[in-house]
């Protein structure tokens, strides 16, 4: 499926960007129409065997996202860091997602701070590595957690769905997930063309304390009947929608929720053919056990 999803950028001349340079581009607000940027969590043996090839093969870049223990203690599933060095190129970039993957929400300010540093400092030495790139384990954090990151001069990636923009909050970026059920090629190439949501992003605290939650979009300008009715917001056991004018509109889940990890997605046809808008938000309650 993986090789798929190549040819299909290939095939309709999407550029695929090296992380590092979309985050360099966006900050100049100089991103090209049709990009994307290839990630990937944890640096498992599959990364040599099957995406580098491939990844060679269509001249496409990917980043990889390690945790640094596991490397170090040899792990067998795990890519040692002479392969990395053997693959760290163009097409492939290796950056910070911890030393032993915990949940971040668990640990203390010191300990989460030695949690990043420690791996980055391994990311320096065996790799030459020191672009200040993050990603959540298990897409985790709250705005204390982000708030830390920034301080830490990070750019930072969550597991949620949503397209990158200049008014994307940077220690809390979207990723389309494309594993399992989301891997498949009628999803892929929604997610993909998707377009990020015209709204105001607010910088909304994951950690909720009234379930279920409350989810507020106001858009930058005021909507028609026709682009209100076909703004669709889904979450487990679906959702209630109310409308306050014509740019803002209330979504709560009409169940609460019950994982530790939900989203509310909210999609919207824009004018482009085949593309829709799209936002995303995780709520973690800590109070479920992992």
């Amino acid at each position: 499926m993986f090789e798929q999803h190549l040819q299909y950028l290939q095939d309709n001349d999407f550029k695929v960007l090296q992380l590092k340079t979309m985050l360099e581009r966006l900050d100049n607000d100089d991103l090209p129409n049709k990009c994307v940027v290839l990630t990937a969590d944890d640096a498992y043996q599959s990364m040599v065997k099957n995406a580098y090839p491939l990844l060679k093969k269509y001249q496409m870049p990917m980043s990889v996202f390690i945790s640094s223990e596991p490397v170090d203690k040899k792990y067998p599933a795990m890519t040692t860091w002479q392969q990395m060095r053997s693959m760290q190129g163009d097409l492939m970039q290796f950056y910070n997602h911890t030393m032993t993957h915990p949940y971040l929400l668990d640990l203390n300010k010191t300990q989460i701070k030695t949690q990043i540093t420690q791996t980055q400092n391994r990311l320096n030495q065996e790799l030459n590595q020191h672009n200040k790139i993050f990603a959540y384990p298990y897409g985790e954090a709250s705005l204390e957690i982000f708030k830390q990151v920034k301080d830490l001069g990070y750019s930072a990636f969550g597991q949620y769905s949503g397209v990158v923009s200049k008014m994307s909050h940077r220690q809390n970026l979207p990723r389309f997930p494309m594993a399992g059920d989301y891997a498949k090629m009628l999803s892929f190439k929604t997610k993909v063309n998707a377009l990020p949501m015209p709204i105001k992003l607010k910088n909304i605290n994951p950690i909720f304390t009234q379930n279920p939650p409350t989810l507020e979009l106001e858009f930058f300008e005021s909507l028609s009947k026709h682009q209100k009715a076909n703004l669709n917001c889904f979450a487990n056991g679906g959702v209630n929608m109310t409308w306050q004018g014509d740019k803002s509109v209330k979504i709560v889940a009409k169940k609460p929720l019950t994982e530790r990890r939900s989203k509310y997605n909210c999609t919207m046809p824009s004018q482009q053919k085949s593309s829709y808008y799209w936002y995303s938000i995780q709520w973690i309650n800590p109070e479920i056990k992992k």
